[in-house]
């Protein structure tokens, strides 16, 4: 038997066959902005699940589970989408339209969830955690992550829990675009982290780091610019690492602070020079969080899961159903 898994991000829309292992057997991808509208959208989906199934060779009957990992807020009591920026999506009954677009053999098997929801579902069962409660947080352009509370996926009472990114940890800090000032996601993004170190080297002193003689604007920056400084021992770009490390531990020090999880995992592509910061960053939550002294705390650790972003999107949407 087989799961399919839908991940909607930005860029590609992502469909994977899924076997019992969590393995995807088969993954087919289109552009998301080859679907411009909602209808547009929902069909290409189903097309994109039945092209799939084709190339696998997968019947309707050997399909245990769809499961659609959507960006935005949504309602898995109406199947409505009731908000996705990103998409443009307000108050769409998608579930309904695509469960029609599928056909009523694979009708009863569809599924939806937040997509970030998804990832933490797919981190959680394929990382293996023997932890009733699980937090995710991804690192990625803005932070976002999920919550696995005794078990069950935490989606708040109109199902928009776990927006990690839009607390506020500096009241007089920047705008964001959520209508908030100073955001935990404008500090402690990747994001973030490139425009702590693009205001540093655009400083007197920061004339005297590699990265001004690597980048002439904002837009030429990116992580691994600044990890290979940090490894160089430029001492402008680990300033500007322990800059972001306060900012990225006091937001974990809240999200321990109200959840308690077992475990608490980053993910993420800045993760991949987590060598450099990991042990400081623990360090710095340690010594922050109200349980300072308890005999137990929450572990923090890297995601251990399927590495592959896009790929445990995939499975974490194929595995909805169960969570």
């Amino acid at each position: 038997m087989f799961r399919i898994g839908v991940d909607i991000g930005g860029t590609n829309i992502a469909a994977g066959i899924v076997d019992e292992s969590y393995r995807i057997v088969e993954k087919k991808s289109i552009k998301t902005k080859d679907a411009k509208t909602p209808s547009e959208m929902i069909g290409a989906i189903a097309e994109l699940v039945k092209d799939l199934m084709g190339t696998a060779q997968v019947k309707p009957e050997m399909v245990t589970a769809i499961g659609v990992g959507v960006p935005g807020t949504l309602d898995p009591e109406s199947g409505k989408v009731l908000y996705a920026n990103n998409l443009g999506f307000e108050d769409v009954p998608f579930l309904s339209e695509l469960k029609k677009a599928l056909g009523d053999i694979l009708a009863d098997k569809i599924y939806f969830d937040n997509d970030a929801n998804a990832a933490a579902i797919g981190e959680y069962i394929t990382g293996d955690y023997h932890a009733k409660n699980f937090v995710m947080m991804t690192i990625g352009t803005g932070i976002g992550g999920g919550v696995i509370i005794n078990g069950r996926v935490l989606r708040g009472c109109n199902y928009a829990a776990a927006e990690f990114g839009h607390m506020t940890i500096n009241f007089d800090g920047v705008d964001c675009n959520c209508g908030r000032k100073g955001c935990f996601e404008d500090y402690a993004s990747a994001e973030g982290l490139m425009n702590l170190a693009w205001e540093a080297i655009s400083s007197p002193e920061g004339k005297k780091s590699m990265l001004s003689s690597r980048v002439s604007s904002r837009e030429e920056l990116d992580g691994e610019i600044f990890f290979e400084a940090v490894r160089s021992g430029d001492k402008v770009a680990a300033q500007v690492l322990e800059q972001y490390l306060f900012y990225l531990s006091e937001g974990i020090i809240n999200i321990i602070n109200i959840f308690q999880p077992d475990v608490l995992t980053l993910s993420g592509g800045i993760t991949k020079a987590a060598d450099l910061y990991l042990d400081r960053l623990k360090e710095l939550v340690a010594k922050g969080i109200y349980s300072r002294n308890s005999s137990k705390n929450t572990e923090i650790m890297l995601s251990k899961g399927i590495s592959d972003s896009g790929d445990i999107g995939i499975i974490g949407a194929a595995l909805i159903y169960k969570m």
